[in-house]
């Protein structure tokens, strides 16, 4: 998966943290994650910068919960590791 911050302008649009999805791919796109979406956490934890994303994920087990927001709904996406 490649990740960007919000811009300004998305934080305006309503999206208040999170990383934004530019390319899906691997199990990630399995899972049904889609270029567009925004992950806003794994797991509990916020998520505020691609960097955070990585170690958020590098620390969990085999599977991984990326809480996503799509067209203005959150929903829970799992996500089995390697």
């Amino acid at each position: 998966v490649a990740v960007r911050p919000l811009t300004p302008e998305e934080k305006k649009d309503g999206a208040k943290t999170g990383v934004v999805v530019e390319r899906s791919g691997g199990a990630a796109a399995r899972a049904g994650v889609q270029a567009g979406d925004v992950i806003v956490g794994v797991g509990a934890a916020k998520v505020t910068s691609p960097e955070e994303l990585k170690s958020l994920i590098d620390k969990s087990g085999k599977t991984v919960a990326l809480l996503i927001e799509r067209q203005g709904r959150q929903i829970y996406v799992p996500v089995k590791i390697g």
